[in-house]
């Protein structure tokens, strides 16, 4: 195998593993947010969100697993973090508000994730496959700013 197609191989991998991990945060903080939701809309909204990080999650593990990597999430640390910072917040201000300001601010770092990815794999034709999920994910992202901004 050349090194082109090995250095390829090696980016599809990497980027595919920074979109599970993306999609697998985003997917975390609405299921430490939910229980805090008093708004049905807003929560049928987060549940549709739910839903749609778990297919994106889904589709990069298989791929991962399709190339023999085992897909991994964020390390303990940035997850536990998280969900401190995310009990923390609510404790402090549990309006559906805050959960919405919340919820932008985790799809905000997401788009910028996403897009930080996209403009170092891009350019060099490298991974295909994980530029299309990633452009899926980032139009995902950008609708539920959009939703979420109702909520404000």
């Amino acid at each position: 195998m050349s090194v082109t197609k090995e250095k390829k191989m090696a980016d599809e991998a990497y980027f595919m593993s920074e979109i599970y991990k993306n999609t697998k945060m985003g997917s975390d903080a609405i299921i430490n947010l939910l229980p805090c939701v008093r708004d049905d809309a807003m929560r049928s909204a987060m549940t549709r969100q739910l839903d749609g990080y778990e297919k994106y999650a889904a589709r990069a593990a298989k791929h991962l697993e399709e190339e023999g990597i085992c897909p991994k999430e964020e390390n303990w640390f940035a997850r536990i973090s998280a969900r401190i910072g995310m009990a923390f917040n609510t404790m402090v201000d549990s309006t559906g508000s805050h959960i919405a300001q919340m919820m932008v601010e985790g799809s905000n770092m997401g788009v910028t994730d996403l897009t930080k990815l996209l403009n170092t794999f891009e350019p060099r034709g490298s991974a295909t496959e994980a530029v299309r999920l990633a452009h899926e994910v980032l139009e995902f992202e950008q609708h539920n700013l959009e939703v979420m901004r109702r909520y404000l």
